[in-house]
């Protein structure tokens, strides 16, 4: 018995240990998921990855999950080059194991509905469609969209930043109030993740003349293999309807997938997707100004005065550029390298051009309970130590944020981003996206609303990492971002079933199809006030505000009606392919 009970014990003792590793997973994969989809880079944030690398960017992360977790991590090939554009390339037909996951969490009915009793009589069956006006035995197909960032896990379809809020719960209510079937599917994004490719020759699948299969043309194209694979291998029919979920990039693909392939997807619903792509972001930062005064989620004029204020001063005190106003600087923000690091002129742009502290107007969480995690614990700390200057103010918060000493030395980033272990989370595979496809460089000009060091941050720091990171110079990165928003068609795509989700928080919606008066009935906006980047995407939370819960329910809302008006083509179809089996 007391061996019994000490097994019972143990049992219960490791089911719960490895709940709370589980738990860890998900929160620090949030905190590089919020890093990498953020597209907000500065120097101190990649150098502060290199410094936390440990080991090789295309290890394994074979992470063991809670032994409950209905999600499959699988993988199948892909081709690597769709468009044949290096038909002379040794890899031409090469194909490559991409990464994604499934779980049939909400299928119900786990019976092919092709494959139906030969004697039922189909007719009825119809009536009965018609009759009880619910989807019972009806199935269809989420897909969540992988994007830039750090590699996906099995949290993607239980509880994660990603699709949780949207897709996860829609497909919940569904199975619950309409007793519908959801596959759920997530796709990893190559060149991210598991899913990089491997070469013939053992180079890096980073390398500049490796990258030229990473593109979002390449990745839809990805997409549509996938959701033709998924039909064969897990028995979907034509019936089967797929709608696509994504935020931020993903959110872009998930509109764009649609837009490219309505034959494959049905609907898409786009948060936070800055469709509009645009070379020159300077609007970024002035989003970000805005968001430091809106008294909603804790802001005020006072806490913009402060940033502004503080950055002007660190301006005016290095203009002396004499030893004792670099060393002050440097003193007082613990700058890596001390005064030496502000003699040059790249690493001060650096150093004020992206911010001196950290401003999370993308990630805010009203609800988060850590030290100066959102605008408005910033904010209040900023405006309480009156016996500070505006400069002072800015260095206390610049400590708590920085571990270590602040590095802002623009070459070793620039070696960093030119090297193998740029990898780390996706970055370098980003970076160059922002070179070959989208720009969104967030400059801080000189007549702008930047609450930061205005004039430090010009697009010849971005043009000068595309061009020795990469090898793209400021000519072709320009022609670029011109030809994708020619491609796509930014905020003038013509498209349909397209649901566009923002929050006005968010810096990133002002490239959205929310900020842009569509006359396409056909591509409908909906605005999320007082919050940030796709944060209803993320896990459900009792904390979260009556705004954030509407949201929610108007994406469900959306997404039913969109599958209601298509349901009977959608019955019709099933009917004829349950016909034709029964007279065979």
């Amino acid at each position: 018995r007391v061996e019994l009970l000490n097994n019972i014990i143990y049992t219960h003792t490791m089911t719960k240990l490895i709940d709370i590793i589980y738990l860890c997973i998900i929160i620090v994969e949030q905190f590089y998921t919020s890093f990498a989809a953020s597209h907000a880079f500065s120097v101190s944030k990649i150098l502060q990855l290199q410094k936390n690398e440990t080991e090789s960017p295309f290890a394994d992360d074979d992470i063991t999950y809670n032994s409950s977790s209905d999600v499959e991590e699988l993988f199948f090939e892909q081709t690597l080059d769709h468009f044949a554009l290096h038909p002379s390339s040794p890899e031409q037909d090469r194909t490559f194991k991409q990464r994604y996951f499934y779980t049939s969490r909400f299928v119900k009915h786990k019976k092919d509905s092709n494959q139906i009793d030969k004697h039922h009589n189909i007719r009825q069956r119809e009536s009965h469609y018609e009759s009880k006006k619910n989807y019972d035995g009806e199935t269809f197909a989420f897909l969540c969209v992988g994007g830039e960032g750090p590699s996906l896990t099995k949290s993607v379809l239980i509880d994660s930043v990603h699709c949780t809020g949207d897709m996860i719960e829609v497909a919940s209510r569904l199975s619950k109030e309409l007793k519908a079937n959801i596959h759920l599917f997530a796709l990893e994004h190559r060149y991210y993740g598991k899913s990089y490719p491997t070469f013939l020759d053992g180079s890096s699948p980073v390398s500049n003349s490796n990258l030229v299969y990473l593109s979002s043309r390449q990745a839809l194209v990805d997409l549509a293999t996938f959701i033709q694979f998924s039909k064969q291998e897990y028995g979907l029919g034509e019936h089967v309807q797929w709608i696509a979920f994504g935020g931020s990039y993903p959110g872009m693909l998930a509109a764009w997938s649609r837009l490219k392939f309505p034959h494959l997807v049905h609907a898409a619903v786009s948060n936070s997707a800055p469709v509009e792509v645009i070379l020159d972001f300077d609007e970024y930062k002035n989003v970000v100004a805005n968001d430091l005064k809106n008294e909603m989620i804790g802001g005020s004029t006072e806490c913009l005065n402060v940033v502004q204020n503080g950055h002007y001063e660190i301006a005016q005190i290095l203009s002396d550029n004499t030893y004792e106003a670099r060393e002050k600087v440097a003193t007082l923000f613990n700058i890596c390298g001390g005064e030496e690091s502000l003699q040059v002129q790249k690493n001060v742009n650096s150093f004020l051009g992206d911010g001196v502290i950290e401003i999370p107007a993308q990630e805010n969480d009203p609800s988060c309970e850590d030290d100066l995690c959102n605008i408005g614990k910033i904010c209040d700390f900023l405006t309480s130590e009156s016996s500070y200057s505006s400069m002072e103010k800015l260095a206390n918060i610049s400590k708590k944020q920085t571990q270590g000493c602040k590095d802002i030395d623009w070459e070793a980033m620039i070696d960093f981003l030119s090297s193998d272990g740029a990898a780390v989370e996706g970055t370098r595979s980003w970076l160059y996206q922002t070179c070959s496809e989208v720009g969104f460089y967030q400059t801080c000009h000189s007549d702008s609303l930047c609450p930061f060091g205005k004039g430090y941050h010009n697009l010849d720091a971005d043009f000068e990492i595309c061009e020795r990171a990469y090898g793209i110079d400021a000519e072709m990165v320009t022609k670029n971002v011109q030809d994708t928003l020619t491609y796509y068609g930014g905020w003038d795509m013509e498209g349909s079933r397209i649901l566009s989700v923002n929050g006005d928080v968010d810096p990133w919606s002002k490239m959205s199809m929310s900020n842009h008066k569509s006359d396409n009935k056909d591509l409908p906006s909906y605005w999320s006030i007082g919050a940030s980047h796709h944060f209803w995407t993320h896990q459900v939370k009792e904390s979260d505000n009556a705004n954030i819960q509407n949201t929610r329910d108007n994406i469900y809302n959306w997404v039913k009606l969109e599958l209601d008006n298509d349901r009977e083509k959608r019955l019709d179809i099933l009917l004829d392919q349950k016909e034709s089996i029964a007279s065979t």
